[in-house]
């Protein structure tokens, strides 16, 4: 069935009927008397009538047709075609996945050189009635001519960003929602299994698969360093490895400028080395592989903090949070001393718990004040909660807490928060002194009696009352969230402030050191999504199973299966050439007339 583009235009087929009615006005046939003497001249000119009567209709047919065609010919008529190599206007977004992996070596080239011949032949098939839009790894749809489009495919280089494509096809829906043009999604990728994911919405897809085969890679998944901070003997470092099985690498481990490390690794495997004994500060660890068809992947750094164990007192009448204590004192991570007290308001560092007698709260709350301390404690909260889920602790129980409440209303939002319960403050620190919520006992919460009740004490007494906070490992591009008391984040030399509370995200890789004020609280290690490193691709079945309707084809073929993906090819050029040739007719047929007149005349 023919449809149209800008239906909008048909009304002006009305206009056909104008030829009509000026020759039924022209028509004035006045009376005739026919003497015998003229008889002979009335058959011949009725003879002639007769030839002119045929020739005006012709003229008003063809004079009609003309204004038919050409009002048509702007309503954009398309008809269901997948062979003509005319198009109808489209609007068309190009995916273009320059993600980590898109740096792969395949036959000698780097996958992306392929996936940008490829949308250069679709964008130079494009006319200028296309609506075309380019996203890559960003994500963010750029609309724009071919030539616009061609200039930022040229600049397209490989990046550490990872790219969903079930969500880079959602997103150019969106892009294209409301257009009255049928809208074509094209993806260009290497088509990693891990990439390909469900989508939302509906409308033609052409997928365009690589020529070569995916190849053989290892990379670093993971660099771990275990509970920080590490004491002067060192610790160790863990690397894990990811990509292809079989096949193996040569791995490296340096912590600072110590010699690294070596061993020969392969897939699924993880490599563990010790540091050796270190000085106290912050130390950079560096892992790497030999070289490969992907180098994107083959490092990975982080950070350590090297401390020695906090010197603390606790009491044994705290059952749960003594043996927590007791076992971070057989393992090294606590000494006993009096530099840090745990479990009550001490002279010197502390980690309170709010009393067992509500009557002894007013009390406290005058010596935190006397303290320096900005957070008090307020009412005992009716109900139980769940603590907040975060990169220091998962989620547990709340029976019981009592509000933790800033000491300065007016002074803007509060700073300090460590964890949060519903969405309150339930652990908080305040210069060297850290507040708790409930007490850690299993009528309060259920923390005492799970796994996470060790390391989360020993994460209070030898970090945060310290001010060291924060430990991120993200991958570019995806939010770390600052601690409260950051003021600037540090790398390779560049300081850039930033506010306490937010949220920071950067495209590169790298150590990002968080800085309060002169002070390191953190550091954010930035490497590559792991899932970039596992080059295998996925089926054809699997992304029609995914993609419901998607067409796969070859590079060869992306041009002409994105430009007809809508399944309809443009009639405005035959419409067009229909025009001319009635034109070229009523030229001729008023020709005629003209001269026949001209010899009537004579």
């Amino acid at each position: 069935m023919i449809g149209f583009t800008a239906p909008w235009a048909l009304p002006g087929l009305a206009a056909a009927a104008i030829p009509l009615l000026l020759h039924l006005f022209a028509r004035r046939v006045p009376p005739t008397v026919v003497f015998p003497a003229t008889r002979y001249l009335a058959e011949t000119a009725r003879a002639h009538h007769r030839r002119l009567t045929l020739q005006h209709w012709l003229l008003l047919l063809v004079r009609t047709l003309l204004i038919a065609a050409l009002v048509l010919a702007a309503a954009g008529p398309t008809l269901p075609s997948a062979g003509l190599a005319t198009h109808a206007p489209a609007a068309l977004t190009l995916i273009v996945d320059n993600s980590l992996s898109s740096a792969a070596i395949a036959g000698g080239t780097p996958v992306l050189d392929g996936l940008r011949r490829a949308a250069r032949s679709i964008l130079s098939a494009a006319h200028p009635d296309d609506r075309l839009w380019l996203l890559s790894a960003d994500p963010t749809p750029r609309p724009g001519t071919p030539q616009q489009l061609a200039a930022q495919l040229a600049e397209l280089t490989p990046s550490e960003l990872r790219l969903d494509l079930g969500q880079a096809v959602a997103l150019a829906r969106q892009a294209m929602a409301g257009q009255p043009l049928r809208s074509t999604i094209v993806v260009l990728s290497d088509l990693q299994r891990t990439a390909v994911t469900a989508t939302t919405g509906t409308g033609p897809i052409v997928v365009v698969r690589p020529g070569d085969g995916s190849v053989p890679n290892l990379g670093l998944a993971g660099l771990t360093a275990g509970r920080q901070p590490w004491g002067p003997e060192g610790g160790r470092v863990s690397a894990t490895i990811a990509g292809s099985e079989q096949k193996t690498s040569a791995l490296s481990i340096r912590v600072g400028t110590r010699p690294p490390r070596q061993q020969l690794v392969t897939a699924n495997a993880t490599f563990s080395a010790a540091s050796g004994v270190l000085g106290p500060g912050w130390w950079t660890v560096r892992a790497e592989l030999e070289p490969d068809e992907l180098r994107l992947d083959d490092v990975r750094v982080n950070a350590v903090r090297v401390a020695a164990a906090a010197r603390a007192g606790w009491r044994s009448e705290d059952r749960f949070l003594a043996t927590a204590c007791d076992v971070l004192l057989q393992s090294g991570r606590l000494v006993r001393g009096s530099e840090l007290s745990i479990g009550w308001l001490g002279n010197a560092s502390s980690i309170v718990l709010p009393p067992d007698d509500p009557a002894t709260l007013g009390a406290l709350n005058r010596s935190l004040a006397s303290r320096g301390v900005t957070w008090h404690y307020g009412d005992l909260v009716p109900g139980s909660g769940v603590l907040d889920s975060g990169a220091t602790l998962g989620r547990h129980q709340i029976l019981r807490r009592y509000r933790l409440v800033p000491g300065a209303p007016n002074s803007g939002a509060p700073h300090g928060i460590l964890l949060t319960a519903a969405g309150e403050p339930w652990a908080v620190l305040s210069g060297n002194v850290i507040l708790l919520g409930s007490r850690l006992e299993p009528a309060w919460t259920d923390l005492p009696v799970s796994a996470e009740f060790v390391p989360f004490v020993d994460y209070l007494a030898n970090r945060a009352v310290r001010g060291e906070v924060a430990l991120l490992d993200v991958a570019p591009g995806d939010p770390a969230m600052l601690p409260d008391a950051a003021t600037a984040v540090s790398h390779d030399g560049s300081v850039h402030e930033v506010e306490g509370g937010s949220r920071f995200r950067t495209r590169n890789s790298g150590l990002y050191f968080i800085l309060s004020r002169r002070d390191t609280i953190g550091v954010i290690a930035v490497n590559p999504d792991p899932r970039e490193s596992i080059l295998e691709r996925a089926s054809d079945a699997e992304i029609r199973r995914l993609w419901p309707g998607a067409s796969v084809v070859s590079p060869d073929a992306a041009a002409g299966a994105a430009l007809s993906a809508g399944g309809r090819a443009d009639l405005r050029g035959p419409f067009l050439v229909l025009a001319a040739v009635l034109g070229l007719a009523d030229a001729m047929l008023a020709g005629i007339g003209a001269r026949r007149a001209a010899r009537r005349g004579a």
